[in-house]
């Protein structure tokens, strides 16, 4: 990513409101791409990045998950877990692609394209300061609000 054109990729949230990240400059951006909506490793990431939101609130920072999933998927998956933060829909792949999360997965010896786990923390001014690719569930969401502490 050598610019940030990605920042006017036009994405609709989960309430089908159609939203830019330019449109956040001014603050940090953790921005976290995960494979699929209910999902056990997906539901327990976006579970910490839920239960930590106040503490990432409290630095200027706004969460925001992306996937391939459509608008209503994500409706149901924020509602069913209480998400505080909005997902956006990437059904046509532009933010993933943007970001090269969309890679090719060897899962059970079948291999198939599919988003790579990853998180980016973009700055106020829109640029991307930190990335975390092939990332673990268990204690990333802690791991992201710590660096952002340390800014």
């Amino acid at each position: 990513m050598n610019n940030n054109s990605f920042l006017q990729i036009l994405l609709e949230d989960d309430s089908g409101n159609k939203r830019k990240l330019a449109d956040l400059k001014g603050k940090r951006i953790v921005l976290y791409f995960y494979p699929k909506d209910d999902t056990p490793g997906c539901t327990v990431e976006a579970q910490n990045f839920r239960d930590l939101t106040p503490e990432f609130n409290e630095h200027n920072t706004i969460i925001l998950g992306v996937s391939k999933d459509n608008v209503d998927s994500h409706s149901r998956f924020k509602s069913k877990y209480c998400l505080p933060f909005n997902l956006l829909s990437d059904i046509n792949g532009e933010l993933v692609e943007a970001f090269g999360v969309w890679v090719e997965k060897n899962m059970y010896g079948k291999k198939s394209m599919g988003i790579e786990r990853s998180t980016f923390i973009i700055n106020e001014a829109g640029e991307v300061i930190k990335s975390w690719k092939k990332v673990s569930v268990n204690d990333h969401a802690k791991e992201v609000l710590e660096y952002i502490k340390s800014l």
